[in-house]
């Protein structure tokens, strides 16, 4: 390999011992067939990694050894040019269905790739093991081992790294069912330690991945600081029929601006999963999320955003802006979920503006009457709760490996929420942008809201990129 070779590496091992979800795993794509049944994968498949549409490393899934003490016992009598050993072997044996399997794992070998041995650590090494460790070591080619335990047994991790170190240049312990983009990063990185002809290329696909990573994080903040400018500047507006009653028509606005921001929301969502290449994951949480709940539920105001005492201090700093609150949950039929805080006089007028249109005739037809307008949101608390839930898919988003397959747990929510939300645990000074954000909106202050924008992306990526 070259800085201008195109690195190119087979994922080698037994039958059902995570290849394809290490290549789901490397490659970021979920597409990848993966099976708990062995013997899922009879053919090599290449999967390439891209950048800006063009490619920067392949990765080969292939079949697992199904005869490797017969391979091996081939190798040991072979008795030609040694570089030629696997060249010798396809040759021999590419008509033998006995060796099917192994000709079809080597040929992507013999073809320049380099090799990574892939096992299962929860379970003792055994004969065949060692059998295809030496059939690799013969090739004479540079080789990682990578040590994938399944679940969290490690009880046999010490005897699986002792019998690598014996043939291979290298050993890490991987897990591809948990791996997140970071660990995917550093395994990049350790292959550069195999072989010194590696390393210019693979140089050029780390740095490249680094500062992609690099340029997601920013789009995921982008996308997250859009959602907080909808969720505290739209507003929704219609015309008063002459048959409904000013109650019904607020209602429906409420209702409209509700499900207006849940689509927000749900779009920023999308955004963040599309920039980190999950196609099939969809977060689609078990009974007792948070982030199953709706948006304007209860409970969700509940868990996240700041607590009763810092959202009392933060409205004090935002004067009579904060005042002007109304419970947007329940479309204006009260839940007890916000604290009216601050200078409570026209409140309502804050968030649910009217005025009367000019009444004209066309043929007889009367035209105008009264328009109602709602929003902004004047709600101190939504930008607090719109942020815990963002952080929140967000972590989970980004901690899924993809060669994992099934439903998300809660344990990744637990975690994140055992304290509160991240809302909760900002400092004055980082609480103080979102204050600033919240007044700027409240007067209509476009450059004050690009300018606590501007603050909020720096904190939302020095807090994702640690």
């Amino acid at each position: 390999m070259t800085n201008t070779t195109i690195p190119e590496f087979a994922i080698l091992g037994h039958p059902n011992e995570g290849k394809s979800t290490l290549v789901s795993t490397l490659t970021e794509d979920d597409t990848v067939r993966v099976s708990p049944f062995p013997g899922e994968t009879t053919s090599s498949r290449t999967y390439t990694v891209t950048l800006d549409e063009k490619p920067l490393i392949r990765f080969v899934d292939t079949p697992g050894f199904q005869a490797p003490k017969k391979t091996l016992a081939w190798f040991r009598a072979y008795t030609g040019a040694p570089e030629r050993i696997l060249e010798a072997f396809l040759a021999e044996h590419q008509s033998d269905k006995t060796f099917a399997d192994e000709c079809e794992l080597l040929a992507p070998v013999a073809k320049g790739a380099g090799i990574i041995y892939v096992a299962d650590g929860s379970r003792p090494v055994r004969q065949n093991d060692l059998a295809e460790m030496e059939i690799l070591r013969l090739t004479g080619l540079p080789r990682m081992a990578v040590i994938n335990c399944k679940g969290a047994n490690e009880k046999h991790l010490a005897a699986w790294r002792a019998e690598f170190r014996k043939t291979f240049n290298a050993v890490r312990v991987f897990n591809a069912h948990t791996a997140a983009v970071k660990d995917r990063l550093d395994l990049l990185a350790a292959l550069m330690t195999v072989d010194p002809e590696w390393e210019p290329a693979l140089t050029h696909v780390v740095t490249a991945l680094n500062e992609e990573w690099g340029n997601r994080l920013r789009r995921s903040v982008d996308a997250m600081a859009e959602l907080f400018r909808f969720a505290l500047t739209h507003t929704v507006s219609a015309s008063l029929g002459q048959k409904e009653s000013k109650e019904e028509a607020e209602h429906k606005l409420a209702l409209r601006f509700q499900e207006d921001l849940r689509k927000k929301e749900a779009r920023t969502r999308e955004h963040i999963r599309r920039t980190f290449r999950h196609s099939l994951f969809d977060v689609t949480m078990p009974e007792g999320s948070v982030l199953r709940q709706d948006l304007f539920d209860k409970r969700t105001f509940k868990l996240l955003g700041l607590t009763r005492t810092q959202l009392a201090t933060a409205a004090a700093t935002c004067g009579g802006a904060a005042g002007a609150v109304i419970d947007l949950a329940a479309a204006g039929h009260s839940l007890g979920l916000f604290t009216v805080l601050g200078s409570v006089g026209g409140a309502a007028s804050a968030f649910l503006g009217e005025r009367r249109m000019a009444r004209a005739k066309v043929s007889g037809i009367p035209l105008g009457g009264q328009e109602l307008t709602l929003g902004p949101c004047r709600n101190l608390q939504m930008p607090f709760v719109l942020l815990d839930r963002i952080l929140l898919y967000f972590t989970l988003i980004t901690s899924r490996a993809h060669g994992k397959r099934d439903e998300a747990a809660l344990a990744v929510e637990e975690a994140a929420l055992a304290d509160g939300g991240a809302s909760r645990h900002l400092s004055a000074s980082d609480k103080k942008a979102f204050q600033a954000l919240f007044t700027a909106a409240g007067k209509k202050d476009a450059p004050g809201i690009d300018a606590a924008l501007a603050t909020i992306r720096e904190i939302l990526f020095a807090r994702i990129n640690g």
